[in-house]
């Protein structure tokens, strides 16, 4: 090849390569400019909102699907108030609401052109209830956001082998065509666009989308540039692009929030009960301090709090979901300085304690670290803050707090210890706000509690399979394992936010630091759903420090698992006791070393529990 020519490719290359990285750096430019008001709200309002079956038919001998129709054709939610609603959630300091334009029942609670199955031409109520909805969010400052099921159990082209619910369809038709469903949805997609413009789509059903080849037929990329174009984000469940190749943040799965910071963009949308929809015997209620809770939790570990309400059949927001905003706004009206446009905690891992959020000032940055658990001997402590420390105070207050700085030579790590109330100044929450000089630097190494325990979560592992699996990480990659697990051989993070482990020889390992030496009972934390027996028939070794516990998984006690749907269960089984002799860096290692052949451990966590600390 003459040289001339070489040197004409060699051009056109980095030309190319310069091309893609002008294209790659405007889009992401781009996408800074969407999220930037996602960025900062941090806390939303779902709203589940649909056509009930008439108390009076829910036990006729009516097919479902004539119970359905029945319900439409009943729809009518005298009491609906767009501005109650609106006020609720502006009094709950929520800077966003998704609104169900349209569930897996293909109901449109707006005056859609493309379709009559809508509330105006089929029900008494005929009034548009986006149309309210949008004019009330745009006088109160409310970010709109429209949730849109690409499932559709009513439309004739809907083909119900694309279902999410097994086929399932109101009428299934042998001859509807994929592609003509496609082009209603995105007329109907750009019709909500122009006629509201919302903010947000949320879009949901799209399982029966799964394969690749199906998946297509999304033309993800086509949506998401049609939604960008009007000022529109998306969420990734549309075709599950949890990689976030086309869309602009990751849906958690349903009640799903991650135990630290995952480095991307998310929101976790949870229910206040254990129902979506208005449900009048589901009474199992969140406090208003859990809500809180979960709410420090997301935001300090990078996400939004995307909290559901489900508005009863006349359209009135329950008491019990009000009640609960009502303490929330209050807390948010004092505290919400370490919620609203904050960055996540620098720390990679959870605390025992609470949660911790960052705010940069000029060349000063902010920590605001959320107690949950309040200390009770005065003495607060983070360890492995490498930063000078300006000030410390409360947050609600202003009342300045006596803190040192002290090194741990034996441990190799910082540690800032804080003069705090005895007392807590606030019986949900309190935050101390703490300003540092520069850029947070903290030690990404698992570090001991303020309670002297060790949280080794398990995603956060190095893997170790059976036998040698070529080219397969020995850690997770991202966060994005949790939600959709990659198929392969060996040990793999499953979609509960856990590693499954059940062969001998498969192993975790962690690298951590203790600054109190002591004798320790060895936790293996699994999740497990509501009514199921924890008797796995298989053993499991952890070693640490030189000594080894090995013993069956027998449940000491079980605890609801906040971060996973309302049914899944904690459950703890101790393996016994290890001592550690001296402070400084630790290696642990968990490994199956006799098969667990009927119940495969979902690993959440081990954790070392101090039962003397020297």
């Amino acid at each position: 090849m003459k040289k001339g020519a070489i040197y004409f490719i060699f051009s056109v290359l980095l030309l190319s390569t310069s091309l893609l990285s002008a294209q790659k750096t405007t889009s992401q430019r781009s996408n800074d400019t969407l999220m930037g008001w996602f960025r900062d709200a941090k806390f939303g309002m779902f709203i589940h909102f649909g056509a009930e079956t008439p108390e009076h038919l829910q036990h006729s001998d009516l097919t479902r699907t004539q119970k359905y129709e029945a319900a439409v054709k009943a729809f009518n939610p005298v009491d609906f108030d767009a501005n109650k609603w609106v006020g609720i959630a502006k009094n709950a300091g929520m800077k966003y609401i998704v609104f169900t334009t349209k569930h897996h029942d293909g109901f449109c609670k707006w005056d859609s052109k493309l379709t009559d199955w809508d509330v105006i031409d089929q029900t008494p109520f005929k009034r548009d209830i986006l149309a309210e909805l949008a004019a009330a969010c745009k006088a109160a400052d409310i970010k709109l956001g429209f949730y849109y099921s690409i499932a559709d159990w009513h439309h004739p082209e809907y083909d119900p082998k694309y279902s999410n619910r097994k086929g399932f369809h109101f009428y299934p038709n042998k001859d509807a065509d994929i592609t003509k469903y496609m082009d209603y949805m995105y007329g109907q997609i750009k019709e909500l666009c122009e006629n509201y413009q919302p903010k947000l789509f949320w879009f949901d059903g799209s399982s029966g989308f799964r394969n690749p080849n199906r998946k297509r037929l999304l033309g993800q990329q086509e949506m998401v540039d049609l939604l960008n174009s009007y000022g529109a984000i998306s969420n990734s469940r549309l075709g599950d692009d949890d990689a976030l190749k086309y869309v602009n943040y990751l849906s958690m799965g349903d009640n799903m929030a991650p135990s630290g910071n995952i480095g991307v963009d998310f929101e976790s949308a949870q229910t206040m009960n254990n129902s979506w929809h208005y449900n009048p015997t589901d009474n199992h209620w969140k406090s208003p301090k859990l809500i809180l809770e979960k709410l420090i939790d997301i935001v300090g570990n990078g996400g939004n709090y995307l909290l559901n309400v489900g508005p009863d059949a006349k359209g009135v927001i329950p008491e019990e979901s009000k009640s609960r905003l009502e303490i929330v706004g209050e807390w948010l009206q004092k505290n919400g300085e370490a919620i609203y446009g904050t960055k996540a905690s620098p720390y990679p891992y959870e605390f025992n304690w609470g949660s911790m959020t960052t705010r940069q000032m000029e060349t000063n940055t902010i920590l605001y670290l959320s107690v949950a658990n309040w200390p009770k001997d005065g003495d607060f402590n983070l360890f492995g803050l490498s930063n000078k420390v300006l000030n410390v105070s409360l947050l609600d207050s202003g009342e300045p707090l006596l803190f040192g700085r002290y090194f741990n030579a034996d441990a190799g790590i910082s540690k800032l210890q804080i003069e705090i109330p005895k007392k807590a100044p606030n019986s949900y929450v309190s935050v101390i706000k703490m300003v540092v000089e520069g850029t947070p630097v903290v030690d990404q190494a698992f570090i001991q509690q303020q309670d002297g325990t060790v949280i080794l979560d398990a995603f956060r592992a190095t893997i170790h399979d059976k036998v040698l699996v070529s080219n397969k990480p020995r850690r997770p990659i991202g966060h994005r394992l949790f939600t959709v697990p990659k198929k392969g051989v060996g040990v793999m993070p499953a979609r509960g936010m856990t590693v499954g482990l059940n062969q001998m020889g498969d192993a975790l390992h962690w690298d951590f630091r203790i600054m109190n030496p002591g004798t320790y009972k060895v936790a293996v934390i699994c999740s497990i759903k509501d009514q199921e027996h924890w008797n796995p028939k298989g053993k499991m070794k952890v070693t640490v420090a030189g000594h080894s516990v090995e013993n069956k998984l027998i449940e000491d006690k079980r605890w609801d698992n906040q971060r996973m749907a309302t049914e899944m269960k904690c459950v703890q089984s101790i393996l016994g006791t290890v001592t550690i002799n001296h402070a400084g860096m630790h290696t642990l290692s968990a490994e199956v070393t006799a098969n667990f052949t009927e119940l495969s451990p979902k690993v959440i966590s081990i954790q070392l529990i101090p039962m003397k600390i020297d």
